[in-house]
């Protein structure tokens, strides 16, 4: 019988991976003996799907912070760093994490020293998703400026040519003068 879990937070799917990377750097600094506190951590820390329900265990969210491999060959931690339900098919957002209790591991202190390193994570991304967005403005503004500057050298081509080939302006009528020429008045009857 599995103990009774003592915490459990809901995590969307896309942050699992920061919020696994803090947990790991939370993890090596509240401890003298990391190898001991990992494997504690590995039969303590699960999650699972709130749609279809399927489980992860904690080495495969552990997983999670390390960079993306091309030879990936857990399919499950695969999705997940995609940021998909470990299961093909399912379309849930977000993660049920099930911190169940050991007598190594202080789960709120643990977590508590998560959430600085978490926000902290959370900014970058923000910022870097910023820059991101600055560039691609002005990438969109540097373009924007070359097309209207195309098409005024097109337009002035055009009118410099219509100009030599002695044609009027387009859409410019030049008043027509007529000329009559006078009839003498016994020749208007006949």
């Amino acid at each position: 019988m599995s103990p009774d879990p003592i915490l459990v937070r809901q995590q969307p799917i896309q942050s699992l991976g920061r919020f696994s990377l803090a947990l790991a750097e939370a993890l090596n600094q509240s401890t003298s003996a990391p190898d001991k506190f990992r494997g504690a951590v590995l039969t303590a820390f699960s999650g699972e799907c709130i749609q279809c329900g399927i489980r992860v265990s904690g080495e495969e969210l552990l997983t999670l912070c390390e960079p993306a491999g091309a030879d990936e060959t857990n399919p499950r931690v695969a999705r997940l760093k995609q940021g998909y339900c470990a299961r093909n098919g399912c379309n849930s957002y977000y993660y049920r994490l099930i911190f169940t209790g050991h007598p190594d591991i202080d789960w709120t202190r643990v977590l508590s020293q998560t959430e600085p390193q978490e926000a902290e994570h959370v900014k970058q991304a923000d910022a870097e998703c910023a820059a991101v967005e600055a560039a691609k403005r002005a990438l969109r503004r540097r373009m924007a400026g070359r097309i209207l500057v195309g098409v005024a050298v097109v337009a002035l081509l055009l009118l410099i040519r219509q100009w030599f080939v002695g044609g009027t302006i387009p859409l410019v009528r030049e008043p027509e003068n007529f000329q009559v020429d006078p009839v003498p008045p016994g020749k208007l009857l006949q």
